[in-house]
């Protein structure tokens, strides 16, 4: 019974951990983003990379920009508002090249 109760423990202590921004890094270096509620996509997470031309940096300066500016919204909409702003950005770029 003692060991079901440490067991018990640890699963919750691991899943609460999960939930904060250190647990999400953590599951992310692992490789297990997709398990956490409310954590974007992998195709998400990839199409920004490569409309980002491969630079980790500038998707990670990307999706804090949206953190700050609405901190309430989940890692899935903030990856999307990001990629939402380059389509837009694309967009308007392609129009402003003349003919």
């Amino acid at each position: 019974m003692e060991i079901f109760m440490l067991i018990f423990a640890v699963v919750g202590t691991l899943a609460i951990f999960a939930t904060t921004r250190a647990g999400r890094e953590v599951l992310k270096r692992i490789g297990l983003r997709n398990r956490v509620p409310d954590a974007a996509p992998s195709e998400d997470i990839a199409y920004l990379l490569s409309a980002c031309g491969g630079d980790r940096k500038e998707v990670d300066r990307r999706i804090e920009l949206e953190r700050e500016r609405l901190p309430d919204l989940t890692e899935a909409e903030h990856y999307r508002r990001a990629i939402r702003k380059i389509m837009s950005e694309k967009s308007r770029s392609e129009k402003a090249v003349p003919e």
